[in-house]
């Protein structure tokens, strides 16, 4: 059996990645996590698109939330839409970056693989487009990749994390997700990019700032606003 761990976030990149995985493994196992992010619209986004995976498991992850400050946490509200940080990240950070989340959700979904008989996780996480998250580069990855070999038991095989968007432009997220086909297009459509939770967006923040110039460079219309 072929099997995949797929992190699914319920906005666009995940959404891509979960059709994507369809086309390669026998089995997709969707995996969100709720980690106190500040709107219900994203787990419920992908509520609907997991209905495409083999199986879904909704996760809640509270530590996260607790132990970590974002702006995508709680009340929090975000430079570039309209708002500003509660308080000011390190390093210069986005306010949107969660520190530490991808570590902890990439080792949960190492946990799942196992139960599952999976091998392969995947997660739409891109170096091109990270907007500075130190969490979205390549060396991350491999470290965690690395590490979730060691963690686990030796007869579960090596732990691969597939990142298949890790050095495309959101242009050319738009166009693989074209490529695999209407349901993937008619998905995207149900995805929630929008740090303000909207569907089809606040068209303000980052996040929707850099989702409209994809489509735009991509030639294409936003199935969002259809």
């Amino acid at each position: 059996m072929n099997a995949a761990v797929l992190l699914l976030s319920g906005g666009q990149d995940s959404t891509t990645c979960l059709y994507w995985a369809r086309e390669l493994f026998d089995e997709v196992h969707a995996l969100t996590m709720h980690y106190g992010q500040r709107h219900a619209s994203e787990i419920e986004a992908s509520i609907e698109i997991g209905k495409a995976a083999t199986t879904h498991l909704v996760l809640e992850v509270p530590s996260i939330k607790a132990l970590s400050q974002s702006a995508l946490l709680g009340d929090g509200q975000l430079l570039g839409s309209g708002g500003h940080a509660d308080r000011e990240m390190p390093e210069g950070l986005p306010t949107s970056f969660v520190p530490g989340r991808n570590m902890v959700l990439l080792a949960l979904a190492a946990c799942y693989a196992v139960r599952v008989g999976a091998r392969t996780i995947v997660t739409g996480v891109c170096e091109t487009d990270y907007s500075g998250y130190p969490d979205c580069r390549r060396d991350f990855i491999e470290f965690m990749q690395r590490t979730a070999t060691l963690a686990m038991p030796s007869s579960c095989g090596p732990i691969e994390i597939a990142t298949p968007l890790m050095y495309m432009t959101k242009a050319a997220t738009v166009r693989l997700a074209r490529s695999l086909g209407p349901k993937c297009w008619a998905a995207l459509g149900r995805s929630v990019t929008c740090y303000e939770g909207l569907r089809p967006g606040c068209g303000k923040c980052p996040a929707c700032k850099l989702r409209a110039a994809g489509f735009a460079e991509a030639g294409e219309e936003d199935p969002a606003h259809a």
